[in-house]
């Protein structure tokens, strides 16, 4: 799936609580991490729920793996994860996480604390590459 995928997925809905919804799937069908990846070094702060993600780097290629005690926040970060995978560090570091959920139709929708909560996740990613 790629972000063009989801982009398409979301504006084929016609209201919020659809495409609320629709990140609601997205994040329950996301294979998560196991219980011992889910430690405090993987921990994401300023998430709304507790949430992890996992940096692997292969050949200069990044992809994430990401997992979130809700479905919703799970959904977000999924989207994180189709943006990031097979990007090299300067793509990522070059990512604006306002823009990525903007992009995708959702930007004006989520609240506050759930998009500090991506920028959170997107700010840690940033770290573990540098």
């Amino acid at each position: 799936m790629s972000i063009d995928e989801i982009r398409n997925d979301i504006n084929f809905f016609d209201n919020q609580i659809e495409k609320f919804e629709y990140l609601i799937e997205l994040g329950k069908d996301n294979p998560g991490l196991s219980e011992n990846d889910k430690n405090n070094e993987n921990l994401i702060i300023g998430c709304a729920s507790k949430s992890w993600l996992m940096v692997e780097n292969n050949n200069d290629k990044y992809s994430l793996r990401v997992d979130s005690e809700a479905h919703m926040v799970r959904g977000l970060l999924s989207i994180l994860q189709i943006a990031v995978n097979e990007k090299n560090k300067d793509q990522i570091l070059n990512l604006d996480g306002k823009e990525i959920l903007k992009y995708i139709g959702i930007g004006n929708n989520i609240t506050s604390q759930r998009m500090n909560g991506f920028i959170s996740a997107l700010n840690k990613l940033k770290k573990n590459i540098i």
